[in-house]
C-alpha cells in the first residue's frame, strides 16, 4: 500500500507517518506540509490511501484540495484526519470525494481500523468511524433540547442574541474580541450575551450555536 499524508503541524506528521509505517504494511509513504507542495510532488498516479487534514495554516483549504484530487485520482481511498468537529463541515465530507474522518483525539487504533476498513471498500463509499459516528449523535443530542415550534424559538432568544448567533454561525472560529469589535460592544458585554445564549439553548459551546442556526433555515 502507497500512502500519503498532508499535514502542516511537523511534529504530527512525522509522527503518523512512524505510526503507520509500525502498524501497517506499506510500500512507500510520504509526507507533506502544504496540498500545494502534495499535489506537485506526490506520486498519486501509484498512491492508494491519502490521510488529509481538513485546515491548514496558510489558508488552503483540504475539503477543496480532495474535491481537485478526487476528479484525477478517483481509485484513491482519502481520510480526512482533523480536530475539526464542526457538523456543516462534516456533512461536506462524503459529497467531497472522502471515504472517512477520524478525529485527532481518538486512539490511534481507531484511525488504523478505519484504513483497514476503508480500504476494503470501494473508492466511493464512506466508512462512518466511530468518530464520525459519535459526532452525529452529539448533533442528534443537542436537535432534541431545542424548541418544539418556531415561536418558541423566537422568543427564547433577545434581538440581540439572535444577531450573536447569526454571527458565531457565520464564523465559528472567530475570536471573542474580534467578534465584540465587529458587534461593536465590550468584551465583557458579548461574552455574558454567549453565557445566556448557551444556558438558553442548553448548549456548551459554538459548535452547538451554529446547529441552532442550521435549523432555524430549515
Amino acid at each position: 500500500m502507497n500512502v500519503v499524508i498532508v499535514e502542516d503541524h511537523a511534529v504530527l506528521l512525522y509522527g503518523l507517518i512512524e505510526i503507520i509505517e509500525s502498524k501497517l504494511e506499506v510500500s512507500s509513504i510520504e509526507g507533506f506540509c502544504t496540498s500545494a507542495k502534495s499535489e506537485y510532488h506526490a506520486k498519486w498516479l501509484e498512491t492508494d490511501l491519502l490521510i488529509a487534514d481538513l485546515e491548514f495554516k496558510n489558508g488552503e483549504c483540504g475539503i477543496d484540495f480532495v474535491k481537485k484530487l478526487r476528479v484525477r485520482y478517483p481509485k484513491i481511498r482519502i481520510i480526512a484526519y482533523s480536530s475539526h468537529k464542526i457538523f456543516s463541515v462534516l456533512n461536506k465530507l462524503k459529497r467531497s470525494g472522502f471515504n472517512s474522518y477520524v478525529c485527532k483525539e481518538m486512539p490511534v487504533k481507531e484511525l488504523i481500523n478505519t484504513i483497514g476498513m476503508v480500504m476494503k471498500q470501494s473508492p466511493n463509499v464512506f466508512y462512518e468511524s466511530g468518530s464520525y459516528r459519535k459526532f452525529m449523535h452529539e448533533r442528534k443530542t443537542v436537535e432534541n433540547k431545542f424548541f418544539s415550534s418556531k415561536y418558541e424559538r423566537d422568543i427564547s432568544l433577545t434581538p440581540t442574541e439572535r444577531v450573536v448567533c447569526e454571527r458565531i454561525a457565520d464564523m465559528p472560529k472567530i475570536d471573542n474580541s474580534i467578534l465584540a469589535k465587529d458587534l461593536n460592544m465590550k468584551l465583557n458585554t458579548l461574552k455574558k450575551h454567549i453565557t445566556s445564549i448557551y444556558k438558553k439553548l442548553d448548549v456548551h459551546s459554538k459548535e452547538g450555536v451554529v446547529i441552532y442556526n442550521q435549523l432555524l433555515t430549515k
